[in-house]
């Protein structure tokens, strides 16, 4: 569980920062608290990271949590957590406890002490850098420490004026590769709080926590387009032809039906375990779901929000790319969209067709991102490798510039080039069958996987992962055996994986035909699928019928 960052508004040591957790916690009331408004965030999902782990009414001898300035970092102080529970016998509390710990360290390290903004370490915009270069000046902070040092721009823009303040807008506006984001303000009613304070029905309590977890995604909302940009693509198209208003008024209209503010999806409480799950399933994607974890495991410890860099899968056809990626985009709450690439005529299925074409429309890209509710959806690109490379078809030319974050931050869509979006937080994942059929340039933008055929052993657990699959699935799974022969197994690991799925479908329909509810090695030779790729019998495996 999260918490909003803003229960109130952000002061530097105003005062006691449990003032506005109280409500929320109001155990923490005996003990010492005293954090700056811009570490709400990390100190209030420690906060419940303990109470997750202790109890709702957690007991503890000792809690004093503070923060130490770093000497090296302007905008940075650090959090201090010192807790000690009543029970200190048990061991797996304690290392719980010390992961809370160390996880709101780490965060409270990523965001400005002042404000709450997130920080920045030589990633803002160009147009940023003479202010930021001023404000080093007027500090007095050593050139070669502001080098290294992580950056607050919203801080910045307001010591000079630059942007309006938290309490006129009551938004907070970051800038992060030319990016808005904002951060709404969340109002907890005092009613609200005092029926908190009051009652003692856990689901109550339960409830209201999950108010506040909502709000929390909330404020991990990114704006993509400038509305000012639509107004004027309207005004700009008054005098065309008919056709051309007409196309362009169609499509404003649809865009104001929507929002320009997205939100930003997060990572799955349970992400750790899903990896452990996923790889079980693949087990011949070992590397790529390490990766994974990683990049999950960075999340963990920043703001939670789904980060995938992009990555690239090369391998022989069959061996389970595509439906590695299917089974990994299921799990994330965000939007996926797959493009077959062998298809694709040009690159207009992703960045759209050139506005002087009479039927010009917004690619794949301008449609997930303007009409759909998040900011950084899965875009799948399946079989790069058989993209056409004539200069007249070139689907993945635009992919030159998405898969850099500053270039992706300003991405105009082909057919309606007056309005810039922030396609930054996309996540591309790509599948091949030959590398050395893709442009080098674009394969320096992937972290490429080689991908090889499943090992024997690892194709026992490929098939009793599509066993269970089917099981979990199918309306009809529950009629059949939980556990798959290891027999059976044994017959399917003589074929290639990707005619495991189609025959074990087939087995399945044999098996209920005959009313019986395992399945055999005969239905499965009987199910057998010409296949060129079929491995040789007499490696090891019985495959007697049963």
């Amino acid at each position: 569980m999260k918490l909003y960052s803003t229960i109130l508004n952000p002061a530097v040591n105003s005062q006691n920062i449990s003032d506005g957790l109280l409500p929320y916690f109001p155990w923490v009331n005996p003990w010492m608290v005293k954090v700056s408004g811009g570490l709400t965030n990390p100190l209030g999902n420690l906060l419940v990271d303990i109470e997750e782990i202790l109890g709702h009414e957690p007991q503890i001898d000792f809690l004093r949590i503070i923060e130490e300035p770093d000497q090296e970092e302007e905008f940075v102080r650090k959090l201090c957590i010192f807790v000690n529970p009543v029970e200190t016998s048990n061991s797996a509390k304690g290392a719980a406890l010390l992961f809370a710990k160390n996880k709101a360290i780490s965060h409270s390290k990523t965001m400005c002490y002042k404000c709450g903004s997130p920080l920045f370490k030589g990633e803002y915009h160009e147009s940023d850098e003479r202010l930021v270069d001023q404000y080093v000046l007027d500090h007095g902070i050593e050139e070669y420490k502001a080098q290294f040092m992580q950056i607050c721009l919203h801080c910045i823009k307001k010591f000079y004026g630059a942007s309006s303040t938290v309490e006129e807008a009551e938004k907070v506006h970051l800038s992060d590769h030319n990016q808005t984001i904002e951060i709404s303000e969340s109002k907890i009613t005092y009613e609200e709080q005092s029926d908190f304070l009051k009652t003692e029905d856990q689901s109550i309590k339960g409830e209201m926590k999950n108010k506040l977890n909502h709000h929390v995604e909330s404020s991990n909302m990114i704006t993509l387009f400038n509305l000012n940009d639509i107004d004027q693509l309207e005004k700009d198209y008054e005098g065309a032809t008919r056709d051309q208003a007409n196309r362009v008024k169609n499509l404003v209209k649809r865009i104001r039906k929507n929002t320009a503010k997205k939100r930003l999806a997060s990572i799955p409480e349970s992400w750790q375990q899903y990896c452990d799950k996923l790889e079980c399933s693949f087990p011949n994607f070992a590397e790529v779901t390490r990766f994974i974890r990683n990049q999950l495991a960075l999340s963990e410890i920043s703001n939670q929000v789904l980060r995938i860099p992009p990555f690239l899968l090369v391998g022989d056809a069959g061996i389970g790319k595509t439906e590695f990626m299917l089974t990994l985009a299921h799990h994330f709450n965000t939007k996926l969209e797959v493009v077959d690439i062998s298809n694709s005529q040009s690159g207009s299925v992703l960045a759209g067709s050139e506005n002087y074409w009479g039927n010009s429309k917004p690619g794949l890209l301008f449609n997930t991102l303007v009409f759909g509710d998040v900011a950084n959806p899965i875009i799948m690109l399946d079989e790069v490798d058989k993209a056409h490379t004539d200069s007249a078809y070139r689907p993945l030319a635009a992919l030159h510039s998405l898969l850099e974050a500053r270039q992706a931050s300003q991405f105009q869509d082909l057919s309606v080039p007056e309005i810039k979006i922030d396609a930054s937080n996309v996540i591309w994942i790509a599948t091949a069958n030959k590398i050395e059929l893709i442009d080098k340039p674009l394969i320096d933008r992937f972290t490429v996987f080689n991908i090889d055929t499943p090992t024997a052993n690892q194709m026992q657990g490929i098939v009793r992962n599509q066993y269970k699959r089917f099981l979990e699935k199918s309306p009809a799974g529950s009629y059949f055996e939980k556990e798959i022969s290891s027999k059976v197994v044994d017959e399917l690991c003589l074929y290639h994986p990707r005619n495991v799925r189609k025959m074990l479908d087939l087995s399945f329909g044999l098996a209920a035909s005959q009313q019986r509810n395992r399945l055999t090695v005969k239905d499965i030779r009987e199910s057998k699928i010409k296949d060129d790729n079929k491995q040789s019998r007499g490696i090891g495996f019985m495959s007697e019928g049963i």
